[in-house]
């Protein structure tokens, strides 16, 4: 939906699934995400997007055998106590068993892991052997269904491309941080990074000095960044602020004036001092036309909110430093956290912050459809619009603090009686935790099956009854009560290990199951046969295959595109798929010769 291109043009818009679609003639072959948050509508969909598929896929059978087998190449780093899974996702268990592996848990002592990367390896369908590319992405935006503004970098692979300093030492520091660092996403995080030393990408238009930074405590990454935002005026665009950092930054840039600084954020907890060193401006509540404001909260893809964190600095007579970063204008943000930054110099005229800034004259103002500006999607705010925000009280912080970096295992026992063993394990003493706080798990999906832990030393531990072929996933549940507080509901990824019953093969049977009736026409269309006019005894006409030997003869169409696609370059991931989408069928007749049908084709490649 790209109308026109530009420095910070709110039309340049894309979304997550437009950059997980891999080019033409490619798949993807592996992938790691970072974030601070992962929700399971994320989680469930990243390997549909991969796949080049939309999210209402993944009720059907060719979407669940894509994300069985997306969801094994694809390492989500998240921080672990920030993963939401809400209870409406009780009823879809064998789903969120599919990809649920996928999660790893990421966490830094005393601050928060906070980078917002992805790194995706695509490999071509069509040459022998396949040829491998990257597609880097530097972006502000949480693995989660948020509609907030947002700023992303896409950096694709290019021969004749730049080489991005910093990008594989980025990306193989990335190991340090997973909780389990025996976990095969730290190996990856290694082995992309050793990948990457030589590899060049695609420049950005108008943007040279490329580099890409990874933050954290003990690394002079940081600061190094911050020495480079230097210039006649500063624009810095965060939603969260600290006075202490603006005053430093303020101290470096901007010509010592508040009229060559800006500064556009969310109007909560906007100390009142800034408004000393800054103009301060948020994004307007109209930033995106619509016919009908009042009812705007409904509308589809309308973006809400401020979540970008962009710094510009330009000067005079030189050109303009550009930061895009997962940080925001805090202290945590720069000196605590592990943070991700891209940086880049642009000489245009374009990216001087005077221009960007510039307010249209009012006699050239044109319809609200029209072409708009950076500027032209804020308003200004006073120091009487900033509201407090809510704060979590200090109990919940060290809490939350503990089990991010904590690591979940759920033990099943044979028995009798069945068990489900839940052992948290801490890195270290938790010397901040709480006194009297409650603590209570259950599998996520059934709420109604808790029990107790109890804190002992660096660990915790409880057991539950369970009855067998029960659907768990990885993923407990915490519910942890404090005083009169509310309780707090927090969502760990846990290995399951021990006598289990019910596992990934399982949940893939069950929801190829399910989604039995519309798989002969899915077969159809993933073969590209259409139109078909002749139906099996039981099924409505046009939407299977004829089968061979039946009514009507044989069905070549289809017999020649499996042929051609089990003998093609890509043969072992085309058989995969289609073995995924047969898994759940049951034992009749019609289902047998199908079987069977697919048996020979798969022997015939061998």
């Amino acid at each position: 939906m790209v109308k026109r291109v530009g420095p910070l043009d709110p039309y340049a818009r894309s979304t997550l699934r437009d950059v997980l679609v891999p080019p033409d003639g490619y798949q993807l072959e592996n992938a790691i995400g970072t974030a601070y948050s992962l929700d399971a509508e994320t989680l469930i969909t990243v390997p549909l997007f991969a796949a080049g598929m939309a999210a209402e896929d993944c009720e059907k059978s060719v979407g669940i055998a894509k994300i069985y087998d997306l969801g094994k190449r694809i390492f989500l780093l998240v921080q672990g106590d920030r993963i939401a899974i809400s209870k409406r996702w009780a009823g879809s268990r064998p789903l969120l068993r599919l990809v649920a592996d996928a999660v790893v848990p990421c966490s830094v002592r005393d601050g928060s892991f906070h980078p917002k990367l992805l790194v995706l390896q695509f490999s071509s369908t069509d040459q022998q052997p396949a040829k491998k590319v990257f597609r880097v992405v530097v972006a502000t935006r949480n693995l989660t269904t948020d509609n907030s503004w947002d700023s992303v970098v896409v950096l694709d692979q290019d021969p004749s491309g730049v080489l991005i300093r910093g990008l594989a030492e980025t990306v193989g520091g990335l190991a340090q941080f997973v909780n389990d660092s025996s976990h095969p996403a730290a190996s990856r995080c290694r082995q992309f990074g050793r990948s990457l030393k030589k590899v060049r990408f695609q420049p950005l238009p108008g943007v040279t000095d490329l580099e890409v930074r990874l933050f954290h405590q003990g690394s002079k990454n940081a600061h190094e960044v911050l020495q480079k935002i230097k210039g006649d005026d500063l624009l810095i665009i965060s939603p969260f602020v600290r006075q202490k950092f603006l005053e430093d930054l303020a101290s470096q840039a901007g010509a010592g004036r508040r009229d060559h600084r800006w500064l556009v954020t969310r109007p909560v907890d906007v100390p009142a001092t800034a408004f000393d060193s800054y103009q301060v401006f948020q994004i307007a509540d109209a930033a995106v036309p619509t016919h009908d404001l009042s009812d705007a909260s409904d509308l589809p893809g309308r973006l809400v909110g401020l979540h970008a964190k962009i710094y510009l600095a330009s000067t005079n007579k030189g050109g303009t430093r550009i930061v895009v970063t997962s940080a925001n204008a805090t202290p945590s943000g720069w000196t605590r956290n592990v943070e991700v930054a891209v940086t880049g110099m642009a000489r245009a005229k374009a990216f001087q912050i005077p221009n960007l800034l510039a307010e249209r004259d009012a006699a050239e103002e044109r319809d609200p459809g029209e072409e708009r500006n950076f500027r032209s999607l804020l308003q200004e705010i006073s120091v009487s619009a900033v509201e407090i925000g809510e704060k979590d009280p200090e109990w919940i912080k060290n809490v939350r603090s503990a089990l991010a970096g904590a690591t979940a295992v759920g033990t099943v026992q044979k028995g009798p009686p069945r068990t489900l063993e839940v052992t948290v394990k801490f890195p270290s003493v938790p010397s901040d935790w709480p006194e009297n706080v409650r603590v209570t798990m259950h599998p996520f999906g059934y709420g109604d099956r808790c029990a107790q832990l109890t804190l002992r030393e660096s660990y915790m531990r409880g057991s539950l009854e369970i009855e067998p072929g029960i659907e768990l996933t990885p993923f407990a549940v915490l519910i942890l009560a404090h005083d009169d507080d509310p309780a707090v509901e927090i969502v760990l990824a846990m290995s399951l290990q021990g006598d289990l019953d019910w596992g990934r093969d399982d949940a893939r049977a069950t929801l190829a199951r399910a989604a039995r009736p519309k798989l002969f026409s899915e077969l159809l269309w993933y073969f590209g046969v259409r139109g078909q006019s002749r139906g099996l005894p039981g099924h409505p006409a046009g939407k299977v295959p004829v089968r061979p030997g039946g009514p009507g003869g044989t069905h070549l169409p289809i017999l020649e595109k499996v042929l051609l696609r089990v003998h093609g370059p890509n043969a072992q991931d085309e058989i995969e798929t289609i073995d995924s989408l047969l898994a759940g069928l049951s034992n009749d007749a019609e289902d047998a010769r199908l079987l069977a049908l697919w048996q020979l084709v798969k022997e015939s490649s061998r």
